[in-house]
């Protein structure tokens, strides 16, 4: 693989360095449109972070550093809504340049790089202060970088181009913990483009994956390790927990028999342990963990403990879940599968709007926003629950397991196909959301949106060079 370029289409190397500054068009109008930007209880907490320089793991520490720095700038939410417009923005452009460069001959380049950033199941995360955006932000990068390594004629530039992916993966990690998951598979495909040129394919590919994996694990446990030097242990899974142990109730078969398993072993759990059982069958549903969780607005759960105190008995917790999942195990599968699935395909589609937060109007159309702006007009046509359709994860998830399992069957040759990798990043996502998603929600899945959306594209550039190839 040392002159794996020679063949390249002279159009490809004459437009692949050609960033369209249509980001910065981009960039303000995500400003525009969601100035101040839109603000949730995870928000406001990572916001008093950023204040008080206090922090926990259950918020990027990362996060609350650059928002402290913004903040003293430009007070509140609209610093960060401007840096991550502009990161976003930028990622997208870059994409565009570099992946789609056929695209961008035939059209516009500035038309290319507003249908792919503006397309509301792509752009709508923008305007939420959310570490997810970060993280998509973060891998959009690192993925632009895999395609300048597969496509730079030189050795070094493309090793250096195999370590901006590996950066921007520890930065997408650093933003949020299950990032693992996503970034085995890009990591996966740097090493395989810049590691062991003379080795078979098959046997390359393993190596490569292997490679991935133990990548994203050494990003991830070095992450962790300087979140714990700077931040109190928040045990943000304990109400993933919960949400477990109801589930493995309630399809056990035997749920009497479970139920006084978490209240022999963890009595404390529960503030009415007579009426532990009921409150299960009555607040459990696998589209949300919330339900379960106690808070001022839900005094009637089934656990009293509070998932939010940092000095909650969380070992109890994993104790209990441990201990029924091994019991039950089946039941435990169950649960997460129906929770899956309805992360997958909208199980309660009016809750589901209301999660989302942009589609949810209370948060989109606050009634600060004067009705008669056209920020009110543009943000009441591109939050539109009735666009809810265009968010549908199932289908998201579908494209970018097809353009995988057809990057498998292209991954020979001079210039290999980069969708399998795409696939297995999407792949592994999924795989983390199967065991760990608390909520039906799409902001967990952005990232596998925004692949698929790259891979409809990366489609539409094959179909152009196919037909200049007929000509």
């Amino acid at each position: 693989m040392s002159q794996p370029h020679s063949a390249l289409p002279e159009l490809h190397s004459a437009l692949q360095a050609r960033t369209s500054l249509a980001w910065l068009a981009i960039a303000a109008f995500f400003v525009f449109l969601f100035d101040p930007g839109i603000m949730s209880n995870d928000s406001i907490a990572s916001l008093r972070q950023a204040r008080s320089l206090e922090f926990n793991d259950w918020h990027p520490p990362l996060k609350a550093l650059i928002w402290s720095l913004l903040d003293r700038m430009i007070a509140g939410p609209a610093g960060m809504l401007l840096a991550q417009s502009a990161l976003f923005a930028y990622a997208s452009a870059a994409l565009c340049a570099h992946a789609f460069p056929r695209l961008s001959s035939r059209f516009p380049r500035w038309s290319v790089v507003a249908v792919f950033s503006l397309f509301p199941p792509a752009m709508t995360l923008v305007g939420m202060i959310w570490k997810d955006i970060w993280t998509s932000g973060f891998l959009l990068l690192a993925l632009v970088h895999l395609f300048r390594a597969r496509d730079a004629l030189d050795v070094a530039v493309r090793r250096r181009h195999a370590i901006l992916v590996v950066v921007f993966c520890f930065g997408a990690t650093a933003f949020r913990h299950n990032a693992l998951a996503a970034t085995a598979g890009l990591l996966a495909g740097a090493a395989y483009l810049v590691l062991f040129p003379k080795m078979g394919q098959w046997l390359r590919l393993f190596a490569a994956s292997v490679i991935g994996v133990v990548a994203a694990v050494l990003l991830y446990v070095g992450v962790s390790l300087g979140n714990g030097l700077i931040a109190e242990r928040a045990n943000p899974t304990t109400a993933i927990y919960l949400h477990d142990i109801a589930g493995v109730i309630v399809y056990s078969g035997d749920a009497e028999n479970a139920a006084n398993m978490v209240l022999a072993d963890a009595g404390h759990l529960t503030d009415a342990p007579e009426q532990f059982l009921a409150r299960i069958y009555r607040s459990y549903t696998p589209a949300a963990a919330g339900r379960i969780v106690r808070t001022s607005r839900r005094p009637a759960t089934p656990f009293s403990i509070n998932v939010y105190a940092l000095d909650h008995d969380a070992e109890s917790v994993r104790e209990i879940h441990k201990t029924l999942v091994s019991k039950y195990p089946l039941a435990y599968l169950k649960h997460r599968t129906q929770a899956f699935v309805c992360l997958l395909q909208f199980c309660e589609r009016d809750t589901w709007i209301y999660r989302s937060y942009v589609m949810n109007t209370d948060y989109s159309l606050p009634d600060t926003l004067n009705r008669e702006s056209w920020q009110y007009a543009f943000r009441k046509a591109v939050l539109s629950p009735k666009l809810a359709v265009l968010y549908h994860p199932g289908f998201w998830l579908l494209v970018t397991l097809v353009g995988g399992a057809l990057g498998f069957a292209r991954l020979g040759g001079p210039r290999p196909s980069l969708l399998l990798f795409m696939g297995l990043s999407s792949a592994g996502l999924a795989v983390s959301l199967y065991f760990t998603s608390p909520i039906e929600s799409f902001r967990y899945l952005h990232w596998t949106v925004l692949l698929g959306w790259t891979m409809l594209f990366l489609a539409a550039e094959r179909r152009i060079e196919a037909l200049a190839a007929e000509s």
